[in-house]
């Protein structure tokens, strides 16, 4: 079979470049040899912000008690595993139909390259089909990292995958092994549904390799140790030892701790076992990462990587960034490059954060004269009323010109928030993009304008040319 383009594997970046080459008019399969969805739809984003969204109703129905709700609730784990699974599979069995709408080709099975611009798809039942595309890209995605002192076997020690899979009870303790995005967001999960939660971080700092400011960090943080999650910061694991009471576990202090169960969430690794790249000019990076360069194209011209395979922000936001662009630049020949300061990150935890573009330390790095608004939720008529003011807003600009960098937003719906910051990096009105819009009141987004207008008055008493676009503008025009 001939196809304009191929892309394997479903996930976010997979499906959302099929769609967009399919729009362009293209003639699109998919390969997808496990569920429909990858990784996101299935034991990552979807399931997990599901289960998030409950526990972080506990927290604030239970604020709220004496306030004109009475009574404490508590999770029901088992239910909500049953909810999540309900959530997921309703979305997944809607899948090839989205796909057959739009006239993408749905294949199922395993793919491997047979040469550079031929892929043999051998399905379950035996049957081996050949296929070649005048475009192909690689959006097979990544698996979690395993840890040398902490082996995990799907029992009581466990990665993400097999939490979302196969997790059936609430542990009574468990040690989230790594302070990354997964690690912060299952500590909150579990210590919302009953679980006594420690975290092991090796960097002095949580979500350390994440672009979020340091002080977002602290404020996640503080409210862990409010709410009797152990945060155990410059520290790993050396041993972990099988007893009958549980998990003993050895850190790099010499200190011991014991567990019910440890999740390791350590990171991820790009998957490209298997696919037959020994048969391509397809080169690898020394961290296995298939190599590209900003347009996404591999070493192999007309094959593109997306999202975890290829060397960028392991996120399924940063997927869905790759998807748009390899599609448009495999259709419509190389004219777009990836930027991951456009594409925001978003952490569900204690604290939801939302960050894009540079943080002020990056600013100044790269030689603006940078400075930060702030303001926090305390004087939010929207916070107040729903006795939710925790967290703050950072906008980051030129402090000479009033242009646009980026920023920092932690709080309740952050994820949400954090868009208007990403139109104002990428908007020929930069800061004044937050400054011109009419919001609706009271809302969260309204707090953008009152976080800047203190800048922007001074800009214009100034008499400087403040009307400079956001740093992102012409490279998204």
């Amino acid at each position: 079979m001939q196809f304009d383009l191929v892309v394997i594997g479903s996930g976010p970046g997979g499906y959302k470049a099929a769609i967009a080459a399919a729009h362009m008019g293209a003639k699109v399969a998919i390969i997808e040899k496990g569920l429909h969805g990858g990784t996101c739809l299935n034991q990552g984003c979807i399931p997990k912000k599901t289960l998030l969204y409950l526990a972080s109703l506990i927290e604030d129905v239970n604020a709220l008690n004496g306030h004109g709700l009475m009574g404490q609730i508590n999770g029901d784990f088992p239910a909500a595993l049953k909810h999540k699974d309900e959530v997921v599979s309703s979305i997944r069995n809607n899948f090839p139909f989205w796909l057959r709408r739009l006239g993408i080709r749905l294949l199922v099975g395993h793919a491997s390259f047979v040469s550079n611009k031929a892929i043999e798809v051998s399905e379950e039942d035996g049957n081996v089909q050949q296929i070649t595309a005048d475009k192909i890209i690689i959006a097979t995605g990544s698996t979690p990292k395993q840890h040398p002192a902490c082996n995990t076997n799907g029992k009581n020690i466990l990665h993400s995958r097999h939490f979302m899979t196969s997790a059936v009870a609430l542990p009574e303790s468990i040690l989230c092994l790594g302070g990354g995005a997964i690690g912060v967001e299952f500590a909150y999960l579990l210590h919302q549904f009953g679980s006594r939660v420690s975290i092991a971080e090796q960097s002095q700092r949580l979500l350390a390799k994440a672009n979020i400011p340091e002080r977002a960090s602290s404020l996640l943080e503080r409210k862990f140790d409010r709410l009797g999650v152990n945060v155990l910061k410059g520290i790993g694991v050396t041993e972990t030892q099988q007893t009958a009471q549980g998990i003993q576990v050895t850190y790099s202090d010499g200190t011991q701790g014991k567990f019910d169960m440890i999740l390791v969430a350590i990171g991820r690794q790009p998957n490209t076992s298997g696919l037959g790249l020994e048969h391509t000019d397809i080169q690898l990076s020394n961290e296995g990462f298939v190599s590209c360069n900003d347009h996404l194209e591999t070493t192999v011209s007309g094959v593109y990587a997306i999202g975890d395979v290829s060397d960028g922000p392991m996120t399924a936001n940063s997927a869905l960034h790759d998807a748009k662009i390899a599609a448009s630049n495999a259709i419509q020949g190389n004219h777009l490059s990836r930027n991951y300061h456009t594409v925001p990150i978003v952490i569900d935890s204690a604290i939801e954060i939302a960050a894009v573009g540079l943080t002020e330390d990056q600013a100044e790095d790269a030689g603006f004269e940078a400075d930060a608004a702030r303001s926090s939720f305390g004087a939010s008529p929207k916070a107040r009323g729903r006795n939710d003011v925790e967290g703050f807003i950072e906008v980051v600009h030129d402090e000479e010109t009033g242009q646009m960098l980026g920023g920092c937003i932690a709080g309740t719906e952050a994820g949400e928030q954090i868009q208007m910051i990403t139109a104002a990096c990428q908007s020929p009105k930069g800061l004044w993009f937050l400054k011109d819009i009419s919001y609706s009141h009271p809302s969260w987004c309204e707090e953008l304008e009152n976080t800047i207008d203190p800048y922007t008055a001074e800009l214009i008493q100034s008499g400087r040319e403040v009307f400079q676009a956001g740093i992102y503008y012409e490279r998204n025009k």
